[in-house]
Formats: C-alpha cells, structure tokens, sequence
C-alpha cells in the first residue's frame, strides 16, 4: 500500500485547513477571520498547524502569525465569545481556549538569543519570512496567508512540504540547539508522533546539540516531559531522547532500561506525567533517582509515584504487615509497577484485598467491652483487621471472644 506520504502533498488551503478541524476550533478560526478582516490584519496560519493540515493528522491547536498586535485580535475574539484570554506582552502572543480548544496567536517577531539556555529576546514586527527562520525545524516553517495582501498564498522557504512528503524534516541552523536545546525533546515528539525522521545532517546535529541541554532549567525541562507523556507514544518519543544521548546529557538515570522500554513498548495512548516518571526511575536506586528529579525540578506527585512504585516493586511477599504499609500507594504508582512487573498483578490483588478488609468490630465496640482508652485499641484493631484478612477470624461474637481472653490475660498478668 502505497502512503500519502510517499507521494507531493496537496499545499494546504484556507479550505482544507478549515475542514480539518473541530466545530470550537473552526469557530475560533472564523472569529479571528472576522476581526482580522473588519480591523485589515494580514493574518497567517503557521507552524504545526499547516504541517499537520498537510499530511491529514489531527490538530491539536490552531496556530496564527498576525502582522499586528496579537493580544488585540486576542481579546477582540475572547469577547464576541465572552471568555478569558491569556496574553504574555513581552513575547507578543496570546491565547483564546473554547471546549478544550486552543487559538494560539504570535505577532510577527525575530528572535535573538544572548547566550545557550536563555529565552529569547523578542523585537516585534516583521516579515512572515523572517518570522519563520527564527523556528525550529523546516516542516514547521511553513505559513498559509488567510487574509490580506498574499491571501492564499503558502510560503515555504525550507521546502518543508516536500520533506514531509519524504517523511523527514530538517533543522533550520546549525546553532539551533545551542540557542533552545529543548528543541531536541521537541524533535524526538515531532518524529514519533508525526512519523517523520530527521535528515541525516539533523541527526547529527540532534546528538552533538544534548551537550546544552544542561544549560535549560529544570522548569522548562519538566514542561517537555510532560508533552512527552500528554502528547501519547512516550515510549518512542524517549527511546530516541535515549539514542539522541538527549536523557544522559539531562540525568544519568532518565537513559531508558530495558524495563522501561518493555513496559512502555505498546503503550501509544497519552498518559500522566506521573506514571511516565515512575516507570522511567523505580527501579533506579534511589539516590540517582532522586538526582533526576531534583534536576526535573519534578512536582511532589511525581516524587511520591516514583517513592510508592518503588516500595511495590521491592515487595517480596503479601505479609498484612507489608500490605498496610502499601496501603498509602498511589494508583499512579501501582499501574506503574504492573507495567514494569507483571508479577505485580498478584501483589496487587492481595493488596486491594487488605484495603476491603475490616476488623469485625470499632472502637467504640472495644471500648463496650472494657478496653481502655489508648494505644491498645489501635492494636487490638490492628490485630482484628489482620486475622480477618488470613481467614483466621470470620464474626464479630468470635471476635468479642478472643478480645475477652486478651483482656482475661491482661487482668491475670496484672
């Protein structure tokens, strides 16, 4: 069978980029194509959008360039629909979001970069070509004009349509990792979810690029993990970070294991950061473990998931003592350490067991029968819950009896 992309691509149109998408994006769109019209704008569809429009994938956002002020169209087309809109001033940009769905606008701008890891200097104002040599790879270089003088016209000054067309795509300058490293995490979620490879100058330039990466911060780094694991096919995604040296060059510990690997092979569905980091550090000791986070600057869940898979992995036996220390783990933790061991259904079954079990009597039980208050209701509880899970205590009469005979014992050795 013969791909779409073996093939030239159709160049996206106002037309077919309409089509693609949902009924809330298609109306943020006409909005923006409204106010940009009425005000004179030349507006721009851009980057992601147009590649994706281009080789039939699904949108997840609606990227425009606009030859103006962004964050004006921004709030003219969140009060037609009465919602709020986010604006960073400093960058020129803007964001309007209905039902889950996002119109991301950029004021034409360049780009200029004081030193590796830093965010970029912003000058607004510009041309739609000089715009696109400051983003990061070909097929997200291309520009559809909407409104305006060049309406219709596509610019593709890469030859990204054609790349795509090949499957691969390119990166734009040679410094293009020393300026944003995170562009080599941005690249292995390009190829595994668009199914495209780099060009072999690219690749090359994608392994010699990891040694910045301990210039980004770990609040940036954290941000693109967790596309890793929203954007779905994690375990591909990292596997090249990994043959990148894209996770050595960030920790030690994040290089994926062949656990790892194994357990997320076939897991192409989005998932939470969370599990994503339990799988990839549980069975890491915990020192490099805890070096990867730290470096990560991962929230406390993420910290915890790693911490309780960790404690079921280590789970040797389904002893009650052992199970009520388990008790506290997250469900996170738990789905983590079934992907990675599937003895752990086992365990785990066990372990749901000892949480549905009670002691056949309360507190306020005990105390009826003349057990005092303090440490040893606990106990007694303890002792109940524990003898009901092993079968060895079934009612509650058995169960006034044996407290009876501890408190007989109690009297007597008083």
């Amino acid at each position: 069978m013969v791909s779409r992309m073996d093939k030239a691509l159709t160049p996206p149109s106002k037309t077919t980029l309409s089509a693609a998408l949902t009924p809330a994006a298609r109306r943020l769109l006409e909005l923006a194509l409204l106010e940009s019209e009425r005000s004179g704008i030349a507006l721009w569809a851009v980057g992601g959008t147009i590649r994706d429009v281009a080789i039939d994938r699904p949108i997840v956002d609606v990227d425009l360039a606009v030859d103006r002020d962004a964050p004006s169209l921004a709030r003219a087309i969140a009060s037609a629909l009465g919602v709020t809109v986010v604006i960073e001033e400093r960058f020129g940009t803007a964001s309007v979001t209905i039902e889950d769905k996002r119109l991301d606008l950029a004021t034409l701008r360049r780009e200029h970069y004081r030193g590796p890891g830093a965010l970029p200097e912003v000058t607004l104002g510009t041309t739609i070509e000089r715009d696109l040599e400051r983003r990061d790879f070909n097929v997200n270089a291309m520009a559809l004009a909407l409104t305006g003088p060049r309406r219709g016209e596509l610019v593709d000054p890469y030859s990204g349509l054609a790349d795509l067309a090949r499957r691969r795509f390119a990166v734009l300058h040679d410094r293009s990792f020393e300026d944003d490293a995170t562009r080599i995490w941005r690249a292995a979620r390009l190829s595994a979810q668009r199914d495209l490879r780099p060009t072999p100058s690219s690749s090359q330039l994608l392994i010699e690029g990891a040694r910045w990466l301990d210039t980004i911060s770990g609040d940036r780094l954290w941000r693109e993990f967790e596309l890793i694991a929203e954007r779905g096919r994690a375990g591909r995604t990292l596997g090249l970070l990994d043959r990148w040296s894209a996770l050595d060059a960030v920790s030690p510990a994040l290089a994926l294991t062949a656990e790892a690997g194994a357990a997320l092979r076939h897991r192409w569905r989005p998932l939470p950061p969370t599990r994503l980091a339990a799988v990839l550090l549980a069975s890491r000791d915990a020192a490099p473990a805890g070096a990867a986070l730290r470096r990560l600057n991962a929230p406390t869940e993420a910290i915890r998931a790693v911490e309780d898979t960790r404690a079921l992995l280590a789970a040797t036996n389904e002893d009650p003592d052992r199970l009520e220390r388990l008790a506290a783990t997250s469900e996170e933790a738990r789905r983590a350490a079934r992907w990675l061991d599937p003895r752990q259904a086992a365990l785990q079954r066990a372990l749901r067991r000892w949480e549905r079990t009670r002691p056949p009597l309360d507190a306020a039980a005990l105390l009826a029968l003349g057990v005092p208050e303090g440490p040893r209701i606990g106990a007694l509880l303890r002792c109940l819950r524990r003898k009901r899970y092993l079968g060895t205590l079934g009612t509650a009469a058995e169960a006034r009896a044996l407290v009876r005979r501890h408190l007989d014992r109690q009297e007597d050795a008083g």
